[in-house]
């Protein structure tokens, strides 16, 4: 590299949502945007996730949005691998993604036990992509920093970390650094949140931006309504009562699961709904309810939440609600009959509890599956969601006689209004680069961009490298 030239490659979610990892090079050294996980099918995952396309040692400071796995579930891998650079992130994230790694790892572990022991006569077997402890040794680096206060991460960079309203702790990444052409500012929104939110404040679009990074997830779609989340909500769980079966929600433990307790909440007080059991089956989704209760004051919470916080002081603890920490009371809910909801992580079932509810319940016509969040291209969600009739869970195939219902209206990531709207408000000087989007979003958010009067609309492709002047 020139001493004097900047440039930014893309080794992750450059034409797929998930997978994070964007590598900025200054002269001063480089700076990784997020490390995430790709999440897909297990072949193309554990190839996309063990090889990196540039020497983790290389990496002078890292930078982490949020603490989904999507953009910070490599960290482990990263630091096992020789990196020993500072970590920097919000202090909610870096609270956050300490529990979430030590999951991932747990959940990668047992897994990978589980499916080697029922394909044990194919000597078919897996291995966990790290440890524990190699997770402790990522979350050791962290040194968290506040929403607005400006850092060096590297001589002559200075970094921002703006609320992103994604998720508790998320931030877009600002970055004000030398070029050839000048210094320049160049934001990263990791992901961004919505307009229309249950908990948190709207993402305010930053000053001054030369470049610009950001999500491209649904680029091509809107979303429903939040309002009419408590309606289809109710619906399903009506039709659930009477039939006397299960819905089992495949949820995000961070954000999806409070705001599907807090809907579930409303619909019961309004007598809108039976008074139906609920289950939480996830050991981390419990840790991070409770981390929502001691951050109910951040002001990345819109105002409303933060004065019902403040009056209720424990948002989320309802007395119908079950949270669920073993694996025996976990195992226990296949042999309760229904109606019940069973709300359990992951998100696009990849992984953890809910595979082993799916296993039991999808040959069940009385069965809901409940998706509230974005499902990737190849995950077993997505397959659910498209309609297959048959589908593989650790190896095994089950049919798929459930009904399998989607809402949309809880996405926290932007719609393709929201993106436009931020875009044109952001408006940056000098180019744009879409990521963490499927190809057609990316492209069709692109042309709409185009066709707007927009200049250097780039959708870059996996480990493309381009200057910064």
């Amino acid at each position: 590299m020139a001493d004097n030239k900047t440039f930014i490659s893309f080794h992750g979610a450059a034409g797929e949502v998930t997978g994070s990892r964007h590598l900025v090079e200054t002269p001063a050294g480089s700076l990784l945007l997020d490390c995430g996980m790709f999440q897909g099918h297990r072949s193309d995952a554990q190839q996309k996730n063990r090889d990196f396309k540039f020497p983790p040692a290389s990496v002078d400071a890292a930078l982490l949005s949020h603490a989904h796995v999507d953009h910070c579930g490599l960290m482990p891998l990263l630091y096992k691998n020789g990196c020993d650079a500072p970590l920097y992130a919000t202090p909610a994230t870096a609270e956050i993604t300490t529990i979430m790694l030590a999951d991932s790892a747990r959940l990668q572990e047992n897994d990978a036990q589980f499916f080697n022991k029922i394909h044990a006569a194919e000597h078919l077997t897996i291995e966990p992509l790290y440890g524990e402890e190699d997770a402790n040794r990522a979350v050791d680096h962290f040194r968290p920093v506040e929403y607005g206060a400006p850092f060096s991460p590297l001589a002559g960079v200075e970094a921002t970390l703006l609320n992103a309203g994604h998720v508790l702790g998320s931030a877009m990444v600002q970055l004000d650094l030398e070029t050839a052409g000048g210094r320049r500012r160049v934001v990263y929104t990791g992901d961004l949140g919505r307009e229309e939110t249950l908990l948190l404040e709207t993402p305010q679009p930053p000053k001054n931006a030369d470049y610009l990074v950001i999500e491209s997830t649904y680029g091509n779609r809107l979303h429903e309504p939040l309002m009419d989340a408590s309606g289809k909500l109710a619906e399903v769980i009506k039709r659930a009562w009477n039939d006397g079966g299960k819905i089992i929600i495949p949820s995000f433990a961070l954000e999806r699961t409070q705001e599907i307790i807090l809907v579930i909440d409303k619909l019961r007080h309004e007598r809108a709904v039976p008074e139906i059991p609920v289950y939480v089956d996830s050991p981390m989704a419990i840790s991070l309810t409770e981390i929502f209760n001691k951050h109910r004051g951040n002001l990345c919470f819109d105002a409303k939440f933060r004065d019902y916080a403040r009056h209720d002081g424990d948002p989320f603890g309802f007395d119908y609600i079950h949270y669920l920490r073993s694996k025996d009371e976990s195992q226990a809910l296949n042999n309760k009959k229904g109606p019940m909801i069973i709300i359990s992580a992951s998100g696009m079932c990849e992984g953890g509890r809910i595979l082993h509810h799916l296993r039991n319940n999808l040959d069940k016509d009385t069965t809901t599956v409940l998706l509230v969040g974005y499902q990737a291209q190849g995950t077993l969600g997505r397959k659910l969601q498209d309609g297959e009739k048959k589908v593989k869970i650790f190896g095994m195939e089950h049919d798929v006689l459930a009904r399998v219902d989607t809402m949309h209206s809880f996405s926290s990531h932007a719609d393709k209004n929201d993106l436009l709207d931020f875009i044109k408000r952001a408006a940056p000087a000098r180019g744009v680069f879409l990521v963490h989007g499927d190809p057609e979003a990316r492209a069709a958010l692109q042309q709409t961009l185009t066709a707007a009067g927009a200049k250097n609309v780039r959708c870059p492709a996996m480990g493309e490298r381009f200057e910064l002047n």
